[in-house]
């Protein structure tokens, strides 16, 4: 399935380029939900909570309203993911929570499949030259994605790659 995405920094959709420079800046939600209206599912990500610099609540609720979301982006808790069901998210995005001391972190994974839908869960690995890169992006771990990727599939319903190069 071919999954748009939105992503959010300082109230505004924006387009980075491999996670640092900003590319393009639009104030115009509403010609992206326009365009985004007929896909079964769109992907909100709340860069500036990835990042730690703040959050995009607001901007990503107004989009969840209108559109088939999954939304991730500085998800830590399961209450995060909660909050987010609670605001319209049909899917949730966990990435750099997933990862603990440069491994996986099967307990936390196992937490969130205890007490969340698992096909609802979507598990985020971005990688940079093969190695897998957490905190927006800012670190990359001594893991690669084929290292990681089975010892956490049994928790979530699917896995969202993005290649960072």
């Amino acid at each position: 399935m071919l999954i748009p995405s939105i992503d959010l920094m300082g109230g505004k959709i924006v387009q980075l380029v491999q996670g640092r420079e900003l590319a393009l800046e639009f104030d115009d939600r509403e010609a992206w939900i326009e365009r985004f209206r007929h896909y079964p599912l769109v992907q909100v990500v709340d860069l500036d909570a990835a990042l730690g610099t703040g959050n995009n609540r607001l901007l990503a609720e107004e989009i969840m309203r209108r559109l088939p979301c999954q939304v991730g982006g500085g998800l830590r808790t399961v209450g995060d993911a909660v909050r987010l069901f609670e605001a319209g998210a049909r899917r949730v995005v966990f990435g750099s929570a997933l990862f603990r001391n440069g491994r996986p972190d099967r307990e936390f994974a196992r937490s969130l499949a205890a007490a969340l839908p698992r096909e609802q869960l979507t598990f985020a690995i971005d990688a940079r030259d093969d190695r897998i890169a957490v905190r927006g992006w800012r670190l990359l771990l001594d893991l690669t994605p084929s290292q990681a990727i089975p010892s956490l599939e049994e928790f979530c319903g699917a896995f969202l790659y993005t290649h960072i190069a």
